[in-house]
């Protein structure tokens, strides 16, 4: 059995080490697109069965807003370019009487404040 003996080894990391400075960070604006998507709104049940499968898909958690306009409900999602081929798949799979409207491009500023 040996016995514990005290190693002089220097710490890895000095005990007063500086801070490093977070302003000289710049961050970069994400990029999305916006797409819009119409679903028909023939009765209260069926829009919220439809709303309902819309939010337990996987593209549930790009929604960004919905609005209900007289006998449609208009739903926006904010996505990333990359994801559209597979949002767009599962949209049409998930609801195939949705509308897919225009994709805009959208510029996402995040403030670090």
């Amino acid at each position: 059995m040996a016995f514990a003996q005290p190693l002089n080894v220097p710490d890895a990391i000095p005990r007063h080490a500086q801070p490093i400075p977070r302003d000289t960070v710049i961050p970069l604006p994400l990029r999305r697109v916006l797409l819009q998507v119409t679903l028909p709104r023939k009765s209260e049940d069926e829009l919220r069965a439809q709303l309902r499968a819309l939010f337990h898909s996987p593209v549930g958690g790009y929604v960004a807003g919905t609005k209900v306009v007289r006998d449609k409900v208009n739903v926006h999602f904010y996505i990333a370019p990359e994801d559209l081929d597979s949002t767009m798949h599962t949209l049409i799979v998930t609801l195939p009487q949705a509308m897919i409207g225009p994709v805009e491009r959208r510029r996402v500023t995040i403030n670090a404040h």
